[in-house]
This record gives structure tokens, sequence and C-alpha cells, in this order.
């Protein structure tokens, strides 16, 4: 099997006006999180909708790049990885980290991060005029599902994190849809401690605290 080169990294995602960032700070920031976990150096390129279309069409037809959407991720050797899971499985496997040690470690990995997605199926319409569902019955009929599950399953292997003491992609997710609800100091006892320990891991706790980062950008 030809290795991939992770040696230097492209994420592409979009870069939303002021006023949407308030409400919605948008997937990218789940792979952007993860690639400052890392370490690997990389670039994050951000467009504004209608750049992004000039780019997209391009891409389709002469890089092969027949999502068409993003986030995508762009490999040292120029190949382009797209969509938000897709790409943390990818970069997990060939880290060969962040995916648990066995077939039922990446089992488990799978349903947290099926269960993030299910909480970002909600929350999306109830934050975006077009996909409209209003705000406050999201709140009372989905939202208390999602944090009240999630914390079940972050119980399940004493955490800290969704597999115990090793961190996986999912967490990833999850801790973006925490911040994306504004919930941290709001949360049940496991996710709280979750929360507590993906914030601390020095690369992750070094890029919060600086101004330059989506939920310091967004006041979340």
């Amino acid at each position: 099997m030809v290795s991939t080169d992770l040696s230097h990294l492209k994420l592409y995602y979009f870069k939303f006006n002021e006023e949407i960032t308030k409400v919605y700070i948008g997937r990218g920031e789940n792979v952007k999180l993860f690639l400052v976990d890392t370490g690997i150096p990389h670039e994050y390129h951000q467009y504004e909708w209608e750049e992004w279309s000039k780019h997209r069409d391009e891409w389709i037809k002469d890089r092969g790049y027949t999502a068409g959407a993003l986030p995508a991720l762009e490999t040292a050797d120029g190949k382009l990885f797209g969509l938000t899971v897709p790409i943390l499985r990818f970069l997990s496997r060939n880290l060969k980290k962040y995916y648990g040690a066995s077939f039922e470690d990446e089992h488990f990995v799978d349903m947290i991060s099926d269960l993030a997605n299910d909480w970002y199926a909600d929350f999306d319409p109830s934050v975006w005029p077009e996909d409209y569902l209003p705000r406050e019955v999201y709140l009372k009929s989905k939202f208390p599902k999602h944090v009240s599950r999630l914390d079940r399953f972050y119980g399940i292997k004493e955490g800290p994190y969704a597999l115990g003491s090793e961190i996986s992609f999912a967490d990833f997710q999850v801790y973006h849809m925490i911040r994306e609800e504004n919930l941290v100091g709001k949360l049940p006892t496991n996710l709280d401690a979750f929360v507590k320990a993906f914030e601390a891991r020095p690369n992750i706790k070094e890029y919060l605290e600086g101004k330059d980062n989506a939920y310091a950008r967004s006041g979340k």
C-alpha cells in the first residue's frame, strides 16, 4: 500500500460573515481541531461562498474532486480528500491512532461519530433560515436527547474520552457540537469531564487560548 504524504496539509472550508458566525461555526472546525492536536503542519484556507463556487467547478473538472463540497483536505502530494468524517477517519487510519486498538474500538468510535452527526443534523436547521426549524422546537424536542445520550456513552469506559483514556476522532466532533451550542460549564458529569480533559491537551489549550480561532471569533 502506498502511503499518503501528510508532512504538510491544506484544509479548505467556508468563511462565514460575522452575523452567521454568531450562531454557526461550521464543520471545518472539527478537522481544524484534529490537525491542531496532531501537530501536523497545515494551512487553513477559507472561501467566501461566491469564491468557492468558482473553485468547486474547477476541482470537479480538473482535479477529480467529485464531492464538490467542503471541508476538503489537500495532502503534500496534491491529493484531495473530502468531507468531515471521511477526512477524520482517513487521517486516523494513516496516523494509526485516534481510532482505538481493535475492531470493537473502531465500532464504538463510529457510533459516537454517528451520534455527533445526528446532533448536528438536528442543530443545523435550527440556525439556518432556509432549513428553518424553530429554535424553541429544537431545544425542547430534539436537543435534550443528544446531550443525555452522549453523556451516557461517555460514562461507559470511565472517560474522560469516549474510549476511556485514549482520544479518538469522534471526540473532536462531540467537542465541536458542545461549542456550537455554547454548553461549556453547563454539561452533565461525563461530558463535563470530557471537555475539561479535551481543553487541557497541550496543542488544543494553546489554540483555544489564542484569539484567532473560530470559537473566539464567534463568542461561543
